[in-house]
């Protein structure tokens, strides 16, 4: 089996979407979970506990993720993440958004590294759990992540993960392999891949270009096209009628689910076009689609809906491997 992980992504990838996700498809070993936003002096907020709880994620390992530059503020949430049964903490070192950039948190704490040496050194003297680290190449410059992993090497970390791109680049723009490359050869750890995994071409071109890669991190592919991590597992190419039975089964879950996680019908459908965003694209044209959905209202959504799914499948996502 080829260790794949869920990519985090803040607004989509929460517990109501890992749960159906992994009653629905399969592939994926585990995920790390959209991260958990530390406030200083104060303790985690219950309901970002709930995200996480290992009784609300029974179907697919979840690992939390944090996002601080705050050493102590960091230790704590370790500590509570502990109490809550979790043996293993994620720190993110790549949000590029510039709220948080900016804010020399995520990507924009990887120009200091002095700084994130200090944090380390500070945090991995007393965690009670193991610390895996998600990083981009670089805040501005591509090359920052060379000193970061210099620092990354002096600590006992779980793994280092790399999504190839600068935070600059946002989601644009290629994936830098010549330089994830530099890095897979420098982390003394076990070094994760992310970034442009959209189909099964794509996987193995990366996976020839990155020997020695110990897992495979997954994010807009598989929201595109739930099906590609079994595929990349070698599962076999399904017919247009099955692909639409799970899939039915899938939005079936998301929709029952954000009904009891969130109040109100309208924020339920806010999420539920948000979703679409990324479910679209299973469909052969997923513009057409979203544009469908994105007018619906509460009045005529589950009707649009079964519309939808008379429309013609993707070839089985092949669609995703296009830019």
């Amino acid at each position: 089996m080829i260790r794949l992980i869920l990519a985090p992504i803040r607004g989509v990838t929460d517990v109501v979407y890992r749960n159906a996700f992994a009653v629905c498809f399969g592939g994926f070993e585990s995920a790390v979970a959209p991260f958990l936003q530390l406030r200083q002096g104060h303790s985690l907020r219950p309901a970002e506990l709930r995200q996480v709880a290992h009784e609300n994620n029974l179907s697919l390992r979840v690992i939390p993720q944090v996002l601080t530059h705050h050493a102590p503020t960091f230790l704590a949430a370790l500590r509570e993440l502990k109490s809550a049964g979790h043996e293993e903490v994620n720190w993110n070192l790549g949000c590029p958004y510039p709220t948080v950039a900016g804010r020399g948190r995520g990507a924009g704490l990887l120009p200091d590294a002095k700084r994130i040496d200090g944090i380390l050194a500070d945090v991995t003297r007393e965690s009670p759990v193991q610390i895996s680290v998600k990083i981009r190449l670089g805040y501005h410059d591509p090359d920052e992540f060379q000193a970061v992993m210099e620092v990354f090497n002096r600590y006992s970390l779980k793994e280092v993960i790399l999504h190839a791109r600068t935070a600059d680049q946002m989601y644009d723009g290629e994936v830098d392999i010549t330089r994830a490359a530099q890095a897979l050869g420098m982390c003394r750890h076990p070094f994760v891949y992310n970034g442009d995994i959209a189909g099964t071409e794509s996987f193995l071109d990366m996976k020839r270009q990155l020997p020695g890669v110990a897992a495979w991190m997954i994010g807009r592919g598989a929201l595109m096209n739930p099906f590609l991590p079994e595929l990349i597992q070698g599962g076999p190419l399904l017919q247009p009628d099955v692909r639409r039975e799970r899939l039915v089964k899938f939005h079936g879950l998301l929709f029952d689910g954000y009904g009891r996680w969130l109040s109100g019908e309208q924020h339920r459908m806010d999420k539920m076009k948000e979703q679409w965003g990324y479910l679209a694209h299973a469909f052969s044209d997923p513009q057409a689609v979203f544009s469908r959905i994105r007018r619906s209202h509460p009045g005529n959504y589950q009707s649009v809906v079964e519309e939808v799914y008379r429309v013609s499948l993707a070839d089985n996502g092949r669609k995703t491997e296009q830019k």
